[in-house]
């Protein structure tokens, strides 16, 4: 399978980060998994590293399922799934007490209509503190974030003392319930994801970036 245009942009900066000669030593992209995305060396201290290839990337889509027993719950366990597990998630969808005809109504009797239904009743967002997103990143003692356009910045502090600026925007967790493949269609799953939004409070352009686009500079990172 190809990269997405996600996976392109991260290696583009893995590959910068090489020819700069700070990318840590045995440094290998994260890719779809649960860790950093990158590590970096400043002064030969190893440090995590966020990549993400615009505003409008996703913060981590994770999938849900729902049985009569359980209600909802999510299809694999990891890093993300407990954060947004600690915003109260599931419980807000749960007390919502939606009964999807996905996993109700024989998978080949399933109707547009009962997709669109499904569609109406999960759908939803919810504001998340930007501060959850800090203390997220830190748990995973990732404290740095490269994002295409914008440029590189410091998420919960500036550990490394780098001058990087506050990445400060607005965040929303969207619920969704999305089609895989447009045919069969029963072929839709359950989502939840954090998204930047860029209507409101967008972050501000950073000084640095690892890509060096529009006169922004090379963080003053060292080896």
């Amino acid at each position: 399978m190809g990269y997405n245009k996600g996976d392109i942009y991260e290696h583009t900066i893995f590959l910068i980060l090489q020819t700069k000669k700070i990318l840590s030593k045995d440094s290998t992209r994260a890719g779809a998994g649960g860790g950093a995305d990158i590590k970096f060396l400043h002064k030969s201290q190893e440090c995590n590293l966020e990549v993400k290839l615009d505003l409008k990337a996703d913060y981590g889509q994770k999938m849900l399922k729902w049985n009569d027993e359980e209600l909802w719950s999510w299809c694999k366990t990891d890093s993300v799934t407990e954060f947004y597990t600690s915003l109260d998630l599931l419980n807000k969808i749960n007390r919502k007490k939606i009964v999807p005809n996905r996993f109700t109504i024989p998978k080949k009797q399933i109707t547009t209509a009962d997709k669109q239904k499904d569609q109406q009743v999960f759908e939803d967002s919810i504001d998340i503190d930007i501060n959850a997103l800090y203390d997220f990143y830190a748990n995973k003692n990732c404290y740095y974030i490269q994002v295409g356009g914008y440029g590189f910045y410091h998420l919960q502090q500036d550990i490394l003392s780098l001058g990087t600026p506050q990445f400060i925007c607005q965040m929303r967790l969207r619920l969704r319930a999305k089609t895989i493949h447009s045919q069969p269609v029963y072929n839709y799953g359950f989502y939840a994801v954090l998204k930047v939004l860029k209507t409101r409070d967008a972050p501000q352009k950073s000084k640095y970036d690892l890509e060096e686009k529009d006169s922004r500079s090379f963080p003053p990172i060292m080896p």
